[in-house]
């Protein structure tokens, strides 16, 4: 059983750095329901749950576990959800908790503690609050360039609380807190426990896991979220990412992927090719491939890859890139999902 696994975790790692290599290296870094209830797609007897990607939303099995997150602006945001009993006690024991973290950091040198203030952020909800701090131990002021500063605000809305994290010059004290105010005074959290916020038809938003930012592109949008399991396999991985480019990248999948494929011959890599082909996902024309990976001894999984390169500062039209691999097996059920995640993913506008 050891032997088996430790060839199992070789052929994941070698195929996942193909696909690392994809879709990192060659790539510059540069109408659904309000309660989240689980539906059947056509066709299948799959259930499936409503999931924002940013500017679009899409359609993943509802046995899948999430994780991931969402950028805006350069912040970074997280939703909590309390489910049970009064929200607001464990979400003003979750803020302390950061709170007490923060208090405990090493400063940077010359200063005598991290923590520089804590603000109560009247007017966005029943109770927000914000932390504003030196989050770097290591920090140093060089040449007049000052030192980082980094800010923490909870929103709390009831039973959904939304974390948004950034940093900055810590001269500029005032600008992260507008820009980040701005995104918490936007949000709107869904209505109901666990549920969803609405999609809007025409309404320009910014969709999270549970709420949505109701506010257009301006600069710096992202989306990398990833949902693991299914009863088909346990190792199942499905991974969802959306960046708004400055710069397109012109080489496309299919090519990328003959060049690796190429390069990796001599580790004893070889795959079994199903589909390579252009495909529009979400009214973007991209590029599938799907294919079998094998290995000399034998070890084998299944790789499902679409890619659209973007167009330039475009929130409606960003680079997206999305991802499932698995072991090898139920290679029909497998398309399945596959073909009802791409053929549901769709501006959230529309």
């Amino acid at each position: 059983m050891q032997i088996q696994n430790q060839k199992r975790d070789r052929h994941i790692r070698a195929h996942q750095w193909v696909i690392i290599v994809l879709f990192t290296i060659l790539i510059p870094a540069a109408g659904c329901t309000q309660n989240m209830e689980k539906k059947a797609m056509p066709n299948s007897t799959e259930h499936y749950i409503t999931y924002g990607a940013g500017r679009f939303v899409t359609e993943i099995p509802a046995s899948m576990g999430f994780s991931g997150g969402y950028s805006m602006r350069n912040r970074n945001l997280k939703e909590v959800v309390w489910s049970e009993g009064d929200p607001q006690k464990p979400s003003k024991t979750s803020w302390e908790e950061r709170l007490t973290e923060i208090q405990q950091m090493k400063p940077p040198e010359g200063k005598e503690k991290a923590l520089i203030e804590v603000r109560d952020l009247n007017g966005l909800s029943k109770w927000s609050k914000a932390a504003f701090y030196y989050g770097d131990p290591n920090d140093i002021e060089i040449d007049g360039i000052p030192l980082k500063g980094y800010l923490d605000i909870l929103r709390h809305t009831g039973s959904c609380d939304l974390w948004i994290t950034s940093f900055g010059k810590v001269t500029g004290k005032d600008f992260m807190y507008n820009k980040s105010t701005d995104l918490a005074r936007a949000y709107r959290p869904p209505t109901q426990p666990n549920g969803r916020a609405e999609v809007i038809p025409g309404k320009d938003a910014f969709y999270l896991r549970y709420g949505a930012i109701d506010l257009p592109f301006e600069y710096e949008e992202s989306v990398d979220i990833v949902f693991k399991g299914h009863p088909l396999d346990e190792e199942l991985l499905i991974t969802v990412e959306t960046k708004v480019v400055e710069e397109v990248y012109k080489v496309g999948l299919m090519e990328r992927l003959g060049e690796m494929l190429a390069s990796t011959a001599g580790m004893g890599f070889k795959a079994e090719k199903f589909r390579t082909r252009k495909r529009t996902v979400a009214g973007l024309k991209g590029e599938e491939v799907v294919y079998r990976g094998k290995e000399e001894d034998g070890e084998q999984a299944l790789y499902f890859m679409w890619d659209f390169p973007g167009e330039k500062n475009s929130a409606h039209a960003p680079n997206m890139i999305i991802t499932m691999m698995g072991r090898d097996g139920h290679l029909e059920e497998k398309l399945a999902i596959w073909d009802a995640l791409l053929d549901s993913m769709r501006p959230a506008r529309r």
